[in-house]
């Protein structure tokens, strides 16, 4: 017989607080955005979930104030100020800048002396799920007094959901932009292939008092030159043997009232210019094979990848046309040069098409790690073509490594490929590698904070290594 007292219960003992990264983690891995301001409306805390849902990381978006975020267009309508003067719990309907839409519940917190402290904002993805709609009946008094606000808001530039801006110079551009859609004066847009100078383009159109008109678009590189005249101007009756009786309108005359894009203006043929440049100056033009000029009414917008400068000096452009068309000028950046804005467009094409094929994918951090680091020479286009060609092609609801082609496998290897053709010691080879990562990691990010993230070392470490590798001008 066993005594009683041999008789032991074993207990788990519990721990009496978890710690700050045990809490972290498990706040990362919630499905949910987790978003926590201070009293003020300062982001102190955002988990991963945030990437998913506006393309920014948890630390771009820390310290800043959620209305300011709001009024960039990263989501609408905006409910801190709600929650700061009212100090109760809302829930309401939001659209992100890259089209996801959430259900936010955002909860006043308050002190032992009943004075707000905090607000938690809890954020769920509902953008694939329907069903959820029924469930939100509540909130529909809340949408309907926020829909004037939300109006505005989209009207801003900066809220366009075709150009995703996140990076400096494109949000420069688009002020730019927004500043000329109202007038008429031409437009030169200028960039490499794949920038996205299309989409600048409708989308000044899209802002301009020309919006209900048409938006004709017409690629001169890719119509002969014996039929591009016939394109832009049309023809009249019996102009040509076998030709429409009735004669053909011209892309010009369908453009009247509207915008007309010349894409690739560089390729225009050479005897073409002049009856292109009387249409800017005069307002009119002649159909091919016809006696009287027809005047028209359109704003003309052009692009080129190629630098008319030099076909100017070369006699291949008319200098007249060039200086007429760049009455603005605009240059788009390549994706290279401005690389916070490649997170946001992978997950902007993503969500665009997954709803298309009624597909989900998520990206996995070292799938996302080699996105960021690939060098984009087709740009804009070349992202866009890679995303819609994984969401196909991948079965999986994670996008992993092995999914990508092989060019950004051989990209990460050419990053830790060591260009020495002779043996060095082993300390100078070393200080080879760290001086061309840091002198790269600063030209690229310029501050030493984000040198720090990115390279996973302490800020401290990495402006000693900056002061040590980077000259006092590129320090400035």
């Amino acid at each position: 017989m066993i005594e009683n007292n041999q008789v032991k219960h074993s207990k788990k003992e519990c721990p009496e607080e978890l710690s700050n990264e045990t809490l972290k983690r498990i706040l990362d891995n919630s499905y949910d955005e987790i978003y926590v301001t201070d009293k003020n409306g300062i982001a102190i805390y955002v988990n991963e979930a945030c990437e998913r849902h506006y393309g920014m990381k948890p630390s771009e978006v820390i310290g800043k104030p959620a209305l300011q975020l709001s009024n960039d267009g990263y989501w609408s309508p905006s409910i801190i100020s709600v929650i700061l003067q009212e100090k109760k719990r809302v829930t309401v309907e939001m659209e992100t800048n890259i089209g996801r839409k959430l259900v936010v519940t955002a909860t006043p917190v308050f002190d032992k002396n009943g004075e707000l402290e905090l607000v938690v904002q809890n954020s769920r993805d509902i953008t694939q799920i329907e069903e959820i709609k029924k469930n939100l009946e509540e909130t529909k008094h809340l949408v309907l007094k926020y829909k004037q606000e939300a109006e505005k808001l989209r009207e801003r530039v900066l809220k366009a959901h075709d150009v995703v801006s996140h990076s400096k110079p494109m949000r420069n551009l688009l002020e730019l932009a927004q500043k000329v859609a109202p007038v008429d004066s031409s437009i030169l847009i200028l960039g490499e292939s794949g920038t996205g100078k299309g989409v600048m383009a409708k989308h000044i159109h899209k802002m301009s008092k020309r919006k209900d008109g048409p938006f004709i678009v017409i690629n001169c590189a890719a119509i002969p030159d014996d039929l591009l005249e016939t394109e832009l101007f049309g023809y009249a009756p019996g102009t040509f043997t076998g030709a429409d009786k009735n004669g053909k309108i011209g892309l010009i005359e369908l453009a009247n009232g509207g915008t007309l894009f010349l894409d690739e203006i560089g390729e225009i043929p050479i005897k073409l210019q002049a009856k292109l440049l009387h249409v800017l100056q005069e307002f009119k033009f002649s159909p091919v094979g016809g006696r009287e000029s027809k005047k028209v009414d359109c704003r003309i917008i052009a692009a080129t990848n190629q630098n008319l400068d030099k076909a100017v000096k070369e006699g291949n452009f008319r200098e007249d046309l060039y200086y007429r068309l760049k009455v603005i000028e605009m240059e788009i950046p390549s994706l290279r040069e401005r690389p916070e804005d490649i997170l946001p467009l992978i997950y902007f094409f993503l969500n665009r098409f997954d709803k298309k094929y009624s597909s989900t994918h998520q990206f996995s951090q070292e799938a996302l790690d080699m996105l960021i680091q690939y060098p984009w020479p087709g740009n804009i286009r070349e992202l866009e073509h890679l995303i819609e060609r994984l969401v196909i092609t991948v079965q999986e609801n994670i996008i992993n490594p092995q999914d990508l082609p092989d060019a950004f496998h051989k990209n990460l290897d050419d990053q830790f490929d060591i260009p020495f053709t002779t043996l060095a010691p082993l300390d100078l080879a070393l200080e080879h590698v760290e001086k061309k990562l840091i002198s790269k990691a600063y030209k690229q990010l310029g501050s030493s904070y984000k040198v720090a993230k990115k390279l996973n070392i302490s800020q401290s470490k990495a402006s000693r290594l900056i002061r040590k590798y980077c000259s006092e001008e590129e320090q400035i």
